[in-house]
């Protein structure tokens, strides 16, 4: 499994719309999400046709349009976003690139074959389970975190 920059742009963009989708204006453009995340512009476009056509998030048209999520931030998780914006969360070779028709067979004696489905089934069961809310509650942890004055010591 390999995460490219297409997957990491993919999770900056909807994490940045996510965490505007209840302030005052929760609609937002390229720019400025390319601007926020330190993303080229040129990539945050794409990454964004990505995830729109991956139904992550969805656009509206006009002066004042831009882009939100396609549903609420605690339902989408992170191998939505990931297939959106690579096309699978993890490639099993004996799917897409079989060393031979008979070896690579659903029918053989493959003892590979059901290793790299399981593996598949848990990547997915793990990215399942963080969703955009989980991403934006874990960034609020740390910047709570951060901004907690650090007591040294006690007098008493």
């Amino acid at each position: 499994m390999r995460i490219t920059r297409w997957g990491e742009y993919g999770i900056q963009c909807a994490s940045y719309i996510a965490s505007r989708e209840n302030g005052p204006n929760p609609l937002v453009n390229a720019q400025e999400i390319a601007d926020a995340q330190h993303i080229p512009v040129d990539y945050t476009r794409q990454s964004l046709e990505r995830l729109k056509n991956g139904g992550v998030i969805k656009t509206l048209r006009g002066p004042q349009g831009g882009y939100l999520l396609s549903r609420p931030a605690p339902e989408i998780n992170l191998a939505d976003i990931l297939r959106a914006a690579e096309g699978d969360t993890f490639e099993i070779i004996c799917n897409t690139d079989p060393l031979g028709t008979e070896k690579c067979a659903p029918e053989s004696n493959c003892a590979m074959r059901p290793i790299w489905h399981k593996l598949h089934n848990h990547i997915e069961s793990f990215l399942k389970e963080h969703t955009l809310q989980s991403l934006l509650d874990s960034e609020e942890e740390m910047r709570r975190i951060a901004d907690t004055p650090i007591k040294i010591g006690s007098h008493g």
